[in-house]
C-alpha cells in the first residue's frame, strides 16, 4: 500500500515541479534588463525554443525587445525612470512574458507509444503540443464536414 502511495506522491510533485518551470517569467524583475534580452534573443535566434511562435508575435516580441534594449541602455548608469518610462518598461515586460510563456508551452515536445490501425507494433510518436492541436482540431474539421454539418469544399 506504501509503494502506490509514494509513486503518486513523486509524481504529483514532478507534475507541479514542471508546471512551476513552464510558467516561469522570461523576464524577471529585479534582474539586469540587458544580459536577460541578450538569453531572449539567443533563444529566439536558436529556431528551437520558441519554434511556434507565429510570425506575427515574433514581430511584436522583436519590436518590444528593441524598445526595452533601449530603454536599459539609456538607464544603465542606474539613473532614475521617470514614472512613464517605468510604465512602458513594466508593459513591455509583461508583454514578452505572456508571448514567451505561451509559446514554450506550445513548443514542448510530447512523446506517445501509439499503435497504428492494423498493426499491433506500437511506435513513438513525438509531436509539439501546437502540433497535437492542429492535428485535433483538423480532426475536428473534417469530421465536421464528413458528417455534413460544416461547409462544402468547392473546387
Amino acid at each position: 500500500m506504501k509503494h502506490p502511495l509514494m509513486v503518486a506522491l513523486l509524481v504529483s510533485g514532478l507534475a507541479l515541479a514542471v508546471s512551476a518551470h513552464a510558467k516561469e517569467a522570461a523576464l524577471q524583475a529585479g534582474q539586469p534588463l540587458l544580459p536577460q534580452l541578450d538569453k531572449i534573443d539567443k533563444a529566439l535566434n536558436d529556431g528551437e525554443t520558441y519554434s511556434e511562435l507565429s510570425p506575427q508575435d515574433r514581430g511584436r516580441l522583436r519590436e518590444t525587445l528593441v524598445r526595452l534594449r533601449r530603454v536599459g541602455e539609456e538607464y544603465r548608469d542606474g539613473a532614475p525612470m521617470p514614472e512613464s518610462v517605468r510604465t512602458q518598461v513594466f508593459n513591455d515586460q509583461e508583454t514578452v512574458n505572456v508571448v514567451l510563456t505561451q509559446a514554450r508551452e506550445d513548443s514542448r515536445l510530447i512523446c506517445r507509444r501509439e499503435k497504428v490501425t492494423g498493426s499491433n507494433r506500437a511506435t513513438t510518436q513525438c509531436l509539439t503540443a501546437a502540433q497535437r492541436d492542429r492535428m485535433r482540431d483538423d480532426a475536428n474539421r473534417n469530421m465536421i464536414r464528413a458528417q455534413g454539418g460544416g461547409p462544402a469544399t468547392t473546387n
